[in-house]
């Protein structure tokens, strides 16, 4: 892992860490809002649960408080009370100066009296409610009710004794305490997890991108030195001939000679600078091809018209099957090159008595292209590379018998920027089958 990479890692760790801090906090601050919501809320309707209760209590203890004494099975009362109602609320009963007289079984050790209705005392005979601690520190939701002599608008009437009902409440801290902890290994570990997840991914693009950098340096060492190679050999022959033409008086059949061989080199290098010219413009992204409305057929023709007198002279059949017409939009300078190019290539390779046959066809929504020959036939190890620039099966051949290894190179960039596809299918000894399938409606990309 190089120095970049590492960088990469350790600022993209840095800015997740950040990002899950950030996110953590506002998770935090969101429940600890939401449980204080939700806690006021419920404190509203606990309130009023609470107020029934007590106030139900004290009107059922009313009548016996006034006579002086307490119900003698009160306890019990309580405690069933509190269990038809509300197995949560606890229910207690208080003498007029604080003093617990009973209470329902699930009431918390050492609840006393309501802070608040100890202040008040006599409360006006209204209810009211409080919230303090319990003797084990949570917090309890306390509602005391009076239990009173005398009608409640008699200024003379006087608290007899509480009723009082209550609730443990929730502990809300605890609660926004006990989600951070457990948050915070939680955003840890998925941290962590970030962390490892990107040092492979780094490590795997960063493996696959020096393995396609190394493959693409290869590849462009090996162009330029074809490249140089292929405009090195016309240069030196033409300094060669031109060196012997110099080198003393000779006649002008000989310089004629000189200058047809220099022509025809001249023409070589011609035709490479466009085929290279041709491939940078398609690498450039440029758009390479111009569709315009077009035959297919009319295409196919003139390529055959083209190379029949050569085929004939090397005694190869060349034949042509299409049908009348086959209207489509395509560059037809650009698709005559690419049958030209196939069909150039096939009657290379194809040995007199053979034959090469160049087919135009509609399929379903495209126009296909094929060029046929029973010629020498493709090496299985060599298909794969066979649209490569510069590679050509037999490097051996003489310059006059093959081309700079261009061709097909240029045919699949001419035909992917149709929208095209290009295969071949070959067998050694037996012939290859280069197939050209374009939509009908070429988009004209590059």
């Amino acid at each position: 892992m190089n120095r970049d990479e590492r960088r990469l890692i350790i600022y993209s760790s840095l800015l997740v860490l950040a990002l899950l801090a950030l996110a953590g906090v506002l998770l935090r601050n969101y429940v600890a809002r939401t449980l204080v919501a939700d806690t006021s809320v419920q404190t509203a309707f606990l309130d009023l649960a609470l107020r029934d209760r007590s106030r139900y209590l004290a009107e059922t203890l009313q009548s016996d408080r006034q006579q002086g004494r307490w119900p003698e099975n009160l306890t019990d009362i309580l405690t069933r009370n509190h269990a038809d109602y509300n197995r949560d609320i606890f229910i207690q009963v208080f003498e007029a100066d604080g003093r617990l007289v009973a209470a329902s079984g699930n009431t918390p050790s050492g609840t006393t009296l309501s802070p608040k209705a100890q202040r008040v005392g006599r409360m006006e005979l209204h209810w009211l409610s409080d919230e303090t601690k319990g003797a084990d520190g949570r917090t309890l939701r306390l509602v005391t009710y009076p239990i009173y002599l005398g009608a409640p608008d008699d200024p003379k009437a006087q608290a007899l004794g509480f009723a009082q009902a209550g609730l443990t409440l929730p502990d809300a801290a605890r609660a926004v305490s006990l989600f951070t902890w457990t948050m915070i290994p939680a955003l840890a570990g998925f941290g962590i997890l970030f962390v490892i997840a990107l040092r492979a991914a780094v490590g795997a693009a960063g493996h696959r991108l020096r393995r396609e950098a190394a493959s693409l340096n290869a590849s462009q060492q090996r162009f330029i030195g074809d490249a140089a190679h292929e405009l090195g050999t016309p240069l030196a022959i033409l300094r060669g001939e031109m060196d012997i033409a110099l080198r003393r008086e000779r006649s002008a059949e000989d310089y004629r000679a000189a200058l047809a061989s220099c022509r025809e080199e001249i023409e070589r290098l011609s035709g490479l600078s466009e085929n290279l010219l041709t491939l940078a413009t398609a690498d450039a992204g440029q758009q390479l091809v111009q569709p315009a409305p077009c035959d297919a057929v009319e295409i196919a023709r003139a390529v055959h018209q083209r190379f029949a007198r050569y085929a004939a002279g090397k005694d190869i059949a060349f034949t042509l099957t299409a049908p009348e017409s086959l209207p489509w939009s395509a560059d037809a300078v650009a698709v005559g090159q690419i049958l030209g190019n196939l069909v150039s290539n096939a009657l290379r390779h194809t040995p007199p008595g053979e034959y090469v046959a160049l087919t135009v066809a509609r399929e379903s929504h495209d126009v296909v292209f094929q060029v046929t020959d029973t010629g020498e036939g493709i090496p299985p190890a060599h298909l794969p590379r066979i649209f490569e620039r510069f590679h050509r099966v037999d490097k051996a051949r003489s310059r006059a018998g093959a081309g700079a290894g261009l061709g097909l190179a240029i045919v699949k960039s001419f035909v992917e920027a149709h929208g095209g596809t290009v295969t071949v299918k070959s067998d050694v000894g037996k012939g290859s089958t280069f197939t050209c399938r374009f939509p009908t409606t070429v988009s004209g990309a590059s």
